[in-house]
């Protein structure tokens, strides 16, 4: 779920969110929300009290689209995060680029280390897709895994296929492997 920097300026929004992973009765550890970098940047001081109150709930927390805007390492370490999201620029050309192959290579070794999960987006071949997998990405969104579906059909795709998901399936759809 993304969140958003006005959320982070509400006083009242973890209230609400722990109001409504109450009423849902959806554990906190089943929640991810998502932030930019902008986001971080633009809320710097709210945005690390609030997110320190949300990851002690036992919500995840991932840093969307890292390395399209303002890239600081620093947000890596200030910030209790669980998974990096790879911008898709990275991932355009990747396979005829060694700067970018070295720079993708580079970000999941630093994610990995400081024990982050990593997901890509915006995969669009095979050879992308094996790059990811040999660096040890977790995980991976794109057209080149799916074209974007209906939630009734994504249901209806799972259902069918429960019990018998691979650990390559599990990475086509975006699940940790």
């Amino acid at each position: 779920v993304n969140l958003s920097g006005k959320s982070l300026q509400n006083d009242a929004y973890f209230a609400h969110l722990i109001l409504v992973l109450q009423q849902t009765g959806l554990p906190p550890s089943r929640l991810q929300l998502e932030i930019t970098e902008g986001v971080l940047i633009q809320n710097s001081r709210n945005a690390l009290n609030m997110l320190t109150e949300i990851r002690n709930i036992g919500v995840g927390l991932a840093l969307d689209d890292f390395g399209s805007g303002y890239s600081s390492f620093g947000y890596l370490a200030d910030f209790n995060l669980d998974r990096l999201k790879i911008d898709r620029s990275f991932l355009s050309g990747l396979e005829a680029s060694k700067k970018k192959q070295n720079v993708v290579r580079g970000i999941i070794a630093l994610a990995n280390s400081l024990g982050l999960t990593v997901l890509a987006e915006g995969v669009e071949n095979e050879a992308q897709l094996d790059f990811l997998i040999a660096e040890r990405c977790h995980s991976a969104q794109g057209f080149f895994l799916s074209q974007p579906i209906e939630e009734s059909l994504l249901t209806d795709h799972l259902a069918a296929r429960r019990g018998r998901m691979r650990d390559t399936d599990k990475f086509r759809l975006g699940l940790s492997a």
